[in-house]
Protein backbone atom coordinates (compact mmCIF):
# COMPACT_ATOMS: atom_id res chain seq x y z
CA UNK A 1 0.00 0.00 0.00
CA UNK A 2 1.06 3.44 -0.55
CA UNK A 3 0.05 6.62 0.52
CA UNK A 4 0.85 9.56 -1.46
CA UNK A 5 -0.53 13.22 0.05
CA UNK A 6 -1.02 16.20 -3.15
CA UNK A 7 1.92 18.93 -3.16
CA UNK A 8 -0.65 21.45 -1.45
CA UNK A 9 -1.96 19.46 1.01
CA UNK A 10 -0.94 22.00 3.78
CA UNK A 11 -2.68 24.91 2.01
CA UNK A 12 -6.10 22.99 1.67
CA UNK A 13 -6.06 21.75 5.23
CA UNK A 14 -5.46 24.42 7.16
CA UNK A 15 -8.43 27.33 6.74
CA UNK A 16 -10.05 24.02 7.90
CA UNK A 17 -7.75 24.08 11.36
CA UNK A 18 -8.06 28.00 11.64
CA UNK A 19 -11.96 27.55 11.50
CA UNK A 20 -12.08 24.31 13.75
CA UNK A 21 -9.90 26.30 16.29
CA UNK A 22 -11.79 29.36 16.09
CA UNK A 23 -14.95 27.31 17.55
CA UNK A 24 -13.54 25.77 19.50
CA UNK A 25 -11.85 29.02 21.68
CA UNK A 26 -15.34 30.66 21.11
CA UNK A 27 -16.95 28.11 23.07
CA UNK A 28 -14.38 27.84 25.69
CA UNK A 29 -14.43 31.70 26.00
CA UNK A 30 -18.18 31.57 26.24
CA UNK A 31 -17.73 29.14 29.10
CA UNK A 32 -15.33 30.78 30.51
CA UNK A 33 -17.89 33.89 30.65
CA UNK A 34 -20.42 31.49 32.66
CA UNK A 35 -17.94 30.24 34.83
CA UNK A 36 -15.76 33.25 36.24
CA UNK A 37 -16.72 34.50 39.07
CA UNK A 38 -18.49 38.29 39.04
CA UNK A 39 -17.60 40.09 42.77
CA UNK A 40 -17.54 43.36 40.72
CA UNK A 41 -17.39 41.87 37.06
CA UNK A 42 -13.97 43.27 36.33
CA UNK A 43 -12.50 40.00 35.13
CA UNK A 44 -15.38 38.82 33.28
CA UNK A 45 -15.32 42.07 31.14
CA UNK A 46 -11.39 41.80 30.84
CA UNK A 47 -11.54 37.90 29.15
CA UNK A 48 -11.25 37.64 25.44
CA UNK A 49 -10.01 34.86 22.84
CA UNK A 50 -7.96 35.58 19.54
CA UNK A 51 -6.93 32.93 17.06
CA UNK A 52 -3.66 33.56 15.32
CA UNK A 53 -3.19 30.75 12.83
CA UNK A 54 -3.50 27.57 13.91
CA UNK A 55 -3.08 28.77 17.68
CA UNK A 56 -5.50 30.07 20.01
CA UNK A 57 -5.41 32.73 23.34
CA UNK A 58 -7.93 32.59 25.84
CA UNK A 59 -8.14 34.64 29.11
CA UNK A 60 -7.96 37.79 30.58
CA UNK A 61 -6.33 40.54 28.89
CA UNK A 62 -5.04 43.24 31.64
CA UNK A 63 -6.80 42.22 34.90
CA UNK A 64 -3.35 41.72 37.38
CA UNK A 65 -5.43 39.19 39.67
CA UNK A 66 -7.05 37.23 36.98
CA UNK A 67 -3.83 34.29 38.09
CA UNK A 68 -5.17 34.44 41.69
CA UNK A 69 -8.52 33.87 40.99
CA UNK A 70 -8.04 30.79 38.75
CA UNK A 71 -5.49 29.18 41.02
CA UNK A 72 -5.51 30.69 44.79
CA UNK A 73 -3.32 32.23 47.54
CA UNK A 74 -1.74 30.92 50.23
CA UNK A 75 -2.67 32.50 53.66
CA UNK A 76 -0.51 36.10 53.40
CA UNK A 77 -0.29 39.28 55.32
CA UNK A 78 -1.71 42.12 53.67
CA UNK A 79 0.03 45.79 54.46
CA UNK A 80 -0.51 49.37 53.55
CA UNK A 81 1.07 50.52 50.03
CA UNK A 82 2.51 53.41 50.81
CA UNK A 83 0.08 54.59 53.15
CA UNK A 84 0.43 54.50 57.18
CA UNK A 85 -3.16 51.83 57.34
CA UNK A 86 -5.38 49.94 55.31
CA UNK A 87 -9.63 50.94 55.31
CA UNK A 88 -12.51 49.71 53.12
CA UNK A 89 -16.36 50.24 53.39
CA UNK A 90 -18.02 48.88 56.41
CA UNK A 91 -14.32 48.77 58.29
CA UNK A 92 -14.50 49.77 61.79
CA UNK A 93 -11.72 52.04 61.65
CA UNK A 94 -7.76 51.35 59.69
CA UNK A 95 -5.65 48.76 60.45
CA UNK A 96 -2.15 48.62 59.51
CA UNK A 97 -2.46 44.46 58.44
CA UNK A 98 -4.78 42.06 57.63
CA UNK A 99 -4.50 38.48 57.32
CA UNK A 100 -5.92 36.66 54.94
CA UNK A 101 -6.62 33.41 55.01
CA UNK A 102 -5.75 32.05 51.70
CA UNK A 103 -8.02 31.48 48.65
CA UNK A 104 -8.53 27.73 46.90
CA UNK A 105 -9.29 29.41 43.43
CA UNK A 106 -12.23 29.12 41.35
CA UNK A 107 -10.38 26.93 38.54
CA UNK A 108 -12.84 28.78 35.73
CA UNK A 109 -10.53 28.87 32.99
CA UNK A 110 -9.45 25.47 33.56
CA UNK A 111 -13.03 23.99 33.82
CA UNK A 112 -14.18 25.61 30.51
CA UNK A 113 -10.86 24.15 28.52
CA UNK A 114 -12.02 20.78 30.12
CA UNK A 115 -15.87 20.86 29.22
CA UNK A 116 -14.30 21.89 25.61
CA UNK A 117 -11.82 19.19 25.14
Amino acid sequence: MRIQFEPDWVEKLEPRIEAYVGKLAEQVYNDMVVLCPKKTGRLMADLAWEVDGTSARIGAKTVDYAYYVEVGTRPHTITPNGKGALWWPGARHPVTRVEHPGYEGSHFMRKSLYKAR
